[in-house]
C-alpha cells in the first residue's frame, strides 16, 4: 500500500483494518473551515481540524504504535483542501 491515503471529499474512505501513523490536512482554505475524519462503524472522531488562514497545513502524529482505526476511516467533513492519511507501515 502507497502512503498517504488522499481523502479529497466527503465520504472517501478506507475500509481495511490499519493503524494511523498521522493525518495532515492541507490547501487552499478560508477563516473557520472545518474537516473531520469518524469510524465508519462507531462513528467516533479520528481527526478534526478547524482552521483561522487561508492556507491551512494542520496535523498531529500518533507515535510508533499509531492509531488504531479496526473499521478503517472515513471522511465527513471536509469545507476545502484534503486529508493526507499516513499509515503505519507494518
Amino acid at each position: 500500500m502507497t502512503n498517504p491515503i488522499v481523502l479529497s471529499a466527503v465520504g472517501n474512505q478506507h475500509l481495511s483494518p490499519r493503524r494511523i501513523y498521522a493525518f495532515v490536512w492541507e490547501g487552499a482554505t478560508a477563516s473557520g473551515d472545518t474537516c473531520e475524519v469518524r469510524d465508519p462503524v462507531t462513528d467516533e472522531i479520528k481527526f478534526f481540524g478547524r482552521t483561522s488562514l487561508t492556507q491551512t497545513y494542520l496535523g498531529i502524529q500518533f507515535g510508533t504504535h499509531g492509531l488504531p482505526a479496526p473499521n478503517g476511516f472515513k471522511c465527513t467533513i471536509l469545507a476545502a483542501g484534503r486529508i493526507l492519511v499516513y499509515l503505519r507501515e507494518d
